[in-house]
């Protein structure tokens, strides 16, 4: 399959990502000769990897923790990649009632420590009101 196709399948994916991937070793498509070109041909065994590695790089992890992952747990994410992850039921498993909650949530965690530190620091009389 051409890369071309292989991004319809795959929403998301840029050519720069599969080319960075295989450039850093992850992936390894084979070739085919058209005229005087060699074009990247992904197999079937590359096309479930690069959506297994797709998953868990949207997930926020590391090229190359992305593909430890799709190798060690291939088996068991296929399953999952085929069927895209439904955010209804991972709010269900998170106790969230709506999908606007989970962005809320994520939102709010990081902001935590600043807004700590600035109470601290207007408890402490550092910030002045004016």
């Amino acid at each position: 399959m051409r890369a071309a196709e292989l991004m319809t399948q795959v929403p998301g994916i840029t050519m720069d990502h599969l080319h960075n991937w295989e450039r850093q070793g992850y992936l390894a498509p084979g070739r085919i000769k058209v005229g005087k070109k060699r074009i990247r041909n992904y197999s079937e065994e590359d096309i479930r990897l690069i959506k297994s590695m797709w998953f868990y790089y949207q997930k926020g992890l590391s090229p190359k923790n992305a593909h430890r992952n799709a190798t060690t747990n291939g088996s068991q994410q296929a399953s999952v990649v085929s069927s895209v992850p439904n955010e209804q039921q991972e709010a269900q498993e998170r106790g969230i009632d709506s999908l606007e909650g989970i962005g809320i949530f994520e939102l709010v965690i990081p902001l935590r420590n600043y807004f700590h530190l600035k109470m601290v620091r207007r408890e402490h009389g550092w910030i002045t009101s004016s």
